[in-house]
């Protein structure tokens, strides 16, 4: 029996002879070489991002993979890797991607005209309004700059619409919002299909595809593992990173609580795929959230350490004949793109020759792709569009390019609020009605009103002269109530009510990308009444003229904590035609007039300088530098035009920051401010910050040599600032040697 048993066990191996491969019973009477082997990527937001570290260790083993499912996150990743992506390649994308990006309300600020900038997303609640009526999207967020990086990233399979065709057939998985039935996309146009698939309920608005309105595939079927058996995989590498439904106490923001409603339907699916799955590789992702892309790097060497955990199944897996080059990056923007056809889908209100001008792209152009995403920027940058998305289509013989651009129209008019709260000007409410299109093309209008302690209103009259907007007539009006002190010797001596309006027409013409000149005139009146008595105070208004030279710069990449950029505001002004109504009393009663006070209101020459810049010493440390400047020529007039200097948001008029003293703190004819701050990004959009900053003040530009120790002040300041949703939120401690005392500022939101 014994001589038996060893007879059968030879005669086994030699017509076995390779039982090791793991699977199912089908897939144990089948050769590994004939075996087909599915990849299935579940999605999770950034948890997902552990799919670049799991494709890592199976490029690096050569293990072949006949077909990819995917949803959500990994519907980017197992895209990209469908279509010829080296997981290298994936990685460097994942860790170089700007994420906050992709949840973008809109425009990058580079794209945003230059006159337009400063404002640009300093309203935290936006709705377009319709006939009269308020539209609401089907998401807090398009993800213009999600739809624009698809596009670029596959680009290279632009004409391909079998997902079947590519180096890898690929599918991955949406639901119908109108059934909650799941579906499978594996034909048509890939960028709207993983757009679809990652469409996050209540974040990124739906996707409509074959006359359906598609979200996010978690919602049914997170972990589509029998779709990739269905396709054809005889054995499935499932990896999944979604966390299922997790406990009350974990659900910490807007995105985790989005996700958990998402996965309850999901949550009977996935037992079907789990069974379904031949090689489970579950990274351990305890303490990353679906919000984690600040812990890119991390998240990625989890789903590395995962895969190495199940090398010795993948090595009995198919190898691949030849080895991934990795190079479609490079590729991608090497690729000359000839456009032989340009076609607008979606205008009904906006005609085809403005977006054409506005993208300045043309039928015989040669673009590369980088020109080709710029030219869509700015077509959505004009403010006419909720979507700008873009694909390449190529006729039968393969000799021509049609640029076709689908657009979804927004309203023209609109809807804001903002919120802001300082420790100067108090609290107050901001709604602004606005309208894109005021009458005509290339006209705008906006209406702003703050409601609170301090209220004030600013109403703008924008008309660009052409279709480029290279030039435009500005019409600003502006104005205030506010209450100041008055400062001597860094005490406050009397308080003014002041009531502050000014209306100012001005060209503009653009000047490189990111700045433009101005000439134009304005009025003002400024009313004063005291609060407080000082010793002697001034009571009236007074009424003035001006005419003015700027050059602006904003380089910018951000308004809020600012990581790169410039920003640059030169001004001459001429100051003329001033008719002074004011009365000076005096405390003990007795007759006084201006000329007691020194006080000459004639006409004077003003100067001003404000240049900030911002460099990126590491990923988290950011280095500021800034310059003011400002000097008024021929003046005599006391605090009435002077320079302000103190406080740490330039919102008053002829207003100089500075960390340590107060608004209105310091008054003066002539200033010259210099600060160095660094900024340091703890993460999730927290800021900590330190800056010092010293002034030479009240000296005369021909009398250098009585400038002393007299002339200079000092100041330096430690922030923490959060980068909310309503604006920053911003906590700050100053001191100043001369005012001699630590002051407190807190500000909520954008001033006014």
């Amino acid at each position: 029996m014994y001589r038996l048993a060893c007879l059968l066990t030879i005669c086994m191996c030699l017509l076995f002879p390779d039982q090791s491969f793991s699977g199912n019973k089908e897939n144990q009477q089948r050769s590994p070489e004939n075996i087909s082997v599915g990849l299935t990527l579940s999605g999770g937001g950034a948890r997902g991002l552990a799919h670049a570290g799991v494709l890592h260790v199976l490029d690096s083993l050569g293990v072949r993979v006949d077909y990819i499912t995917g949803t959500s996150m990994g519907s980017i990743a197992g895209g990209m890797y469908a279509s010829g992506y080296s997981a290298k390649e994936i990685e460097e994308f994942a860790i170089g991607m700007d994420w906050e990006s992709m949840f973008a309300r809109s425009s990058n600020l580079s794209y945003i005209h230059p006159a337009r900038r400063e404002d640009h997303r300093k309203f935290f609640l936006e709705v377009p309004v319709a006939e009269r009526k308020i539209q609401l999207k089907t998401g807090a967020v398009e993800g213009q700059q999600l739809w624009n990086t698809l596009n670029e990233i596959f680009l290279h399979v632009h004409d391909i619409r079998d997902f079947s065709q590519l180096d890898i057939p690929f599918a991955c998985i949406a639901t119908n919002v109108e059934t909650g039935d799941p579906v499978l996309l594996k034909d048509g146009n890939l960028i709207t299909a993983i757009r679809a698939s990652m469409a996050i309920p209540s974040v990124f608005t739906t996707v409509e595809r074959d006359g359906m309105k598609l979200i996010d595939g978690g919602v049914v079927n997170n972990f589509p593992v029998v779709e990739a058996k269905n396709m054809g995989a005889d054995y499935v590498i499932g990896v999944n990173v979604s966390q299922g439904l997790r406990p009350a106490d974990e659900l910490t923001n807007p995105i985790d609580i989005i996700y958990q409603m998402g996965f309850y339907s999901d949550a009977k699916s996935f037992i079907q795929n789990r069974e379904a799955t031949d090689l489970y590789i579950e990274p351990d992702l305890k303490g990353y959230t679906a919000a984690s892309f600040a812990n890119t790097q991390e998240i990625i060497e989890q789903g590395k350490i995962a895969a190495r955990k199940m090398i010795d199944q993948l090595l009995e897996l198919p190898q691949r004949d030849q080895h991934r080059e990795g190079n479609i990056a490079q590729e991608r923007e090497q690729m000359q793109i000839v456009i032989d056809t340009l076609q607008f889908n979606g205008l009904e209100n906006v005609r085809p020759w403005f977006a054409r001008n506005s993208m300045n792209i043309a039928t015989g152009d040669t673009i590369t792709s980088s020109a080709l995403t710029r030219g869509i920027n700015r077509l959505f940058a004009t403010g006419y569009f909720e979507r700008v998305h873009y694909n390449l289509q190529s006729d039968e013989a393969g000799n021509g390019v049609t640029l076709v651009v689908d657009l979804k129209e927004r309203p023209f008019s609109s809807l804001a609020a903002a919120v802001h709260f300082s420790s100067f000007s108090g609290v107050g409410l901001i709604g602004k009605v606005g309208s894109e299109r005021l009458f005509t093309y290339n006209v705008m209008g906006e209406l702003a009103i703050l409601a609170g302690e301090n209220p004030a209103f600013k109403s703008r009259l924008l008309f660009y002269t052409g279709d480029r907007r290279r030039s435009w007539f500005d019409l600003v009006n502006e104005g205030r109530i506010i209450i100041f002190p008055l400062y001597e010797d860094f005490e406050p001596i009397a308080e003014y009510r002041q009531r502050y309006f000014r209306s100012e027409l001005s060209f503009n013409s653009v000047s490189g990308a990111n700045g433009f000149f101005s000439l134009g005139s304005g009025f003002s009146f400024q009313g004063l009444s005291p609060r407080m008595r000082g010793r002697i105070t001034i009571e009236g208004n007074i009424r003035a003229f001006d005419a003015f030279a700027r050059y602006n710069i904003n380089s910018l990449n951000r308004n809020s904590f600012p990581t790169s950029g410039q920003l640059f505001e030169g001004s001459l002004s001429y100051h003329f035609n001033q008719k002074p109504s004011l009365s000076t009393l005096r405390l003990d009663g007795q007759d006084s007039t201006l000329e007691d006070m020194g006080i000459e209101i004639g006409n004077f020459l003003q100067a001003k300088l404000n240049w900030e810049t911002y460099v990126r010493i590491s990923e988290t440390l950011t280095q500021l530098l800034q310059f003011q400047f400002g000097y008024n020529f021929d003046y005599n007039q006391g605090f009435i035009n002077n320079l302000n200097v103190g406080g740490t948001y330039a919102f008053l008029n002829n207003q100089v920051t500075f960390w340590g003293l107060n608004e209105y703190e310091l008054i003066t004819e002539s200033v010259f401010a210099g600060q160095l701050g660094y900024q340091y990004h703890i993460g999730h959009g927290l800021y900590a910050s330190a800056f010092s900053n010293a002034a030479l003040y009240d000296f005369m530009l021909n009398r250098p040599e009585e400038i002393g120790s007299d002339n200079l002040v000092y100041g330096g300041a430690l922030s923490l600032g959060y980068d909310s949703l309503i604006g920053p939120f911003e906590l700050t401690f100053a001191y100043s040697p001369q005012s001699k005392r630590i002051t407190g500022y807190l500000n909520l939101g954008w001033a006014f």
